[in-house]
């Protein structure tokens, strides 16, 4: 599947009414108070524009609903003698990225060579030296370790998958920040699920109130496996 601006793709659902018409501000509205209806914790709904194509051209306005790492990203627009509807399962990469990472670990060079710096001059036998030689160094970098992984799990910086993938940090990381639990995973699709309830909620009562018959639930089904969508 394609990328889209702001993240991976994990699953898609689109349809074309034809001869159909509605407001698509009014639909995006009508999705927002669906979903508060349903009082999802963890989440939080905006307007994103992305741009249809390269530089220089326009943008089209979508309604995001985002839990952590994951997001729907809504689309209703008219086209030709009827409207367009789809969602998106996006997983929505880091804010700031590799910048933040190596300004962490710049400050943990910096405070690694003061350290060094005074243990230098510090007497070898004292309990100072011992203590800055030995002790400081680990807790430091416990430290920017700990405060990495959880600045990875809040989307803030870094690749979370990359990492789960490296032999020792990986499991490390899975350990201490995301471990695979049956909570995990039932949070995640119960959020997938609430959100593609409220969106199917609402076309199906614009479809109502046009005098057409509601979707069933093969129309609805999104077009590809939604398992490896987890926050």
């Amino acid at each position: 599947m394609p990328s889209n601006p702001n993240g991976l793709v994990l699953s898609n659902w689109h349809m074309l009414f034809e001869g159909f018409s509605t407001s698509t501000q009014d639909f995006y509205a009508a999705v927002e108070q669906a979903v508060r209806e349903r009082n999802l914790p963890e989440i939080s709904m905006s307007r994103e524009r992305f741009k249809e194509g390269g530089v220089g051209t326009a943008e089209r306005e979508y309604l995001r609903v985002r839990r952590k790492r994951i997001a729907f990203d809504i689309c209703s627009a008219p086209y030709g003698g009827g409207h367009f509807f789809s969602w998106w399962l996006a997983r929505v990469p880091p804010r700031f990225g590799i910048l933040v990472s190596l300004g962490i670990f710049f400050v943990a060079a910096c405070v690694t060579g003061i350290l060094l710096i005074m243990t230098s001059l510090m007497r070898p036998d004292g309990l100072g030296g011992v203590l800055v030689a030995l002790v400081i160094p680990y807790i430091l970098y416990a430290m920017v370790l700990l405060s990495m992984g959880y600045l990875m799990q809040e989307g803030l910086i870094g690749d979370e998958e990359g990492v789960m993938m490296l032999p020792i940090i990986g499991r490390l990381y899975v350990f201490f920040f995301n471990p695979l639990t049956y909570y995990r995973l039932d949070t995640a699709m119960m959020f997938r699920d609430s959100v593609r309830s409220a969106v199917n909620e609402v076309i199906n009562d614009l479809r109502e109130e046009k005098g057409l018959r509601r979707l069933g639930d093969e129309e609805l089904r999104p077009d590809a496996d939604e398992a490896a969508a987890t926050a």
